[in-house]
């Protein structure tokens, strides 16, 4: 029989990956549907949710740059902002912020070039807000 069949299923994220990474899935237990074809829809999810949601943010910032005023953002509005992405994201998928993080080191996502433009898509997007 081939290596995939019979018996030692249980232990097959066991032996994998690095240290860490154990600790992380008790912590946040991914679920069987959260795979990596998954995690990238969720994260362009958040991406296209984070670019509406910090639109009004970035144009008060343009707004506070022509008038010469130092930029402020209200770190209370990024939160808010943080909090309606994140219920928007779990009633789609039924994923917390800590599953898809988790998710993220699971598949190695920062060093995945597959993942990379949508990475950069939500950095631009907050650095407009931040910048």
């Amino acid at each position: 029989g081939g290596e995939g069949e019979g018996g030692g299923r249980g232990r097959s994220s066991a032996g994998q990956g690095g240290s860490g990474r154990a600790r992380i899935e008790e912590v946040a237990p991914l679920p069987e549907s959260l795979t990596r074809d998954r995690l990238k829809e969720v994260m362009t999810y958040n991406a296209v949710l984070l670019e509406k949601e910090l639109l009004p943010i970035k144009e008060a910032a343009a707004r506070q740059r022509q008038s010469g005023t130092q930029v402020q953002v209200d770190p209370r509005a990024l939160a808010a902002v943080q909090g309606r992405i994140s219920a928007q994201v779990h009633a789609k998928y039924g994923v917390t912020d800590e599953q898809v993080m988790a998710a993220v080191e699971k598949f190695g996502a920062r060093d995945d070039p597959g993942f990379k433009a949508i990475l950069q898509r939500i950095a631009q997007a907050l650095n407009g807000a931040l910048a």
